[in-house]
């Protein structure tokens, strides 16, 4: 594909009047006094959001997925799906916990997505230190082993200011990300409005 070149973006050029807008939003796991987790709160947090016309996306790192166990995970996709209903929309983290130097474990990610699609909800696929080694062809080559795995997913680009295996791809290789077909976007943390106004020239 053509060379996507850094370039000055006008924020307003990328307004499309009337569009519609798909939002999703990421629900923080509560905790009671005691250091348990409030389900009760969580369910209304995620019927909140909902009503307001947002997706929500559960087990994220508001979520604190990083640090919860995979019963936790799912008792946090079971009573989302439970609160919502069937065929509502829910997003939900695919988090796969590693350590610097370890190798790429598709694997464990294959089990995430089938947690997450088993309650009808479609995958943000979490960085990990296996998945964002080496250079940018190194990760995009994961992403479409990963893309075999699940029906569609989202992708994630992650600043290492926010985690140590985070990965902001160059630009090229993010429009490459968006070409792999069941890839439908990319959530992008990386605290640069620059590059967050690239990607969207880039779309």
């Amino acid at each position: 594909m053509p060379s996507a070149q850094p370039t000055a973006v006008d924020p307003a050029s990328l307004v499309r009047p009337r569009r519609a807008i798909r939002g999703m939003s990421a629900i923080l796991l509560p905790f009671t006094a005691d250091r348990r987790i409030d389900w009760d709160s969580f369910a209304a947090h995620v019927a909140r959001t909902a009503a307001a016309g947002i997706t929500p996306a559960v087990n994220m790192d508001t979520g604190y997925v990083h640090l919860i166990d995979d019963g936790t995970r799912k008792q946090a996709l079971r009573i989302s799906r439970d609160t919502l209903g069937q065929g509502a929309k829910l997003v939900a983290g695919a988090c796969v916990v590693d350590g610097p130097g370890d190798t790429f474990d598709e694997p464990a990610y294959g089990r995430q997505f089938d947690m997450i699609e088993a309650a009808g909800a479609l995958p943000v696929v979490f960085p990990s230190f296996g998945l964002t080694a080496g250079g940018d062809a190194d990760m995009l080559a994961r992403y479409r082993q990963l893309a075999l795995r699940v029906e569609r997913f989202i992708g994630f680009e992650l600043s290492t200011e926010f985690v140590p295996s985070g990965r902001v791809l160059g630009l090229d290789a993010y429009g490459e990300l968006l070409q792999i077909p069941n890839c439908i976007g990319a959530k992008h943390s990386s605290l640069s409005r620059r590059l967050e106004w690239e990607r969207l020239a880039l779309r």
